[in-house]
């Protein structure tokens, strides 16, 4: 297993596994129907492809001979009421690598971030960031294959 930088023309294979993992972790929240449809389309990978080249964030992906199995970004926080801080923007990690420590793994190699925002009825992943010290802190209400709620995490 080895963990890096994302280079940009391995951007499509990093979220093809990001998107990989949404099937599965979020199957049950989202709906199915938006799961099922889910694709990289070439819009996505030109919006991923700009906010990669702006260098804000940070990419770290976990690769299995070649394959890539998890992935996180971090970067500045899109909050007014955080700016200046940094912030999990994605944490993805196939689940045939579930339960490896490999999310840890990815979490340390992006931090420093003081907060994150994840889908409330995410339970597996609200647990992981109550271990690593997060709390909730505030809830927002989001349009993503229906009418979701997300719950912000900061650091305690």
């Amino acid at each position: 297993m080895e963990l890096r930088q994302v280079a940009r023309d391995e951007l499509r294979s990093v979220h093809e596994a990001r998107i990989a993992t949404w099937r599965t972790a979020y199957r049950g929240i989202v709906p199915d129907a938006y799961l099922d449809a889910l694709a990289l389309t070439d819009e996505m990978m030109a919006n991923i492809e700009a906010r990669y080249d702006e260098g804000s964030a940070r990419t770290v992906a976990a690769w299995d001979d070649r394959t890539a199995v998890g992935m996180a970004v971090a970067g500045p926080c899109r909050d007014e009421d955080r700016a200046g801080e940094q912030e999990l923007y994605a944490l993805y990690v196939l689940p045939s690598h579930w339960g490896t420590g490999l999310g840890g793994l990815l979490w340390d190699a992006v931090m420093p971030f003081t907060s994150l925002w994840v889908l409330a009825d995410n339970a597996r992943a609200r647990a992981f960031y109550a271990r690593r010290g997060f709390r909730p802190e505030a809830l927002k209400q989001i349009t993503f294959g229906g009418d979701l709620t997300e719950v912000r995490y900061v650091l305690a």
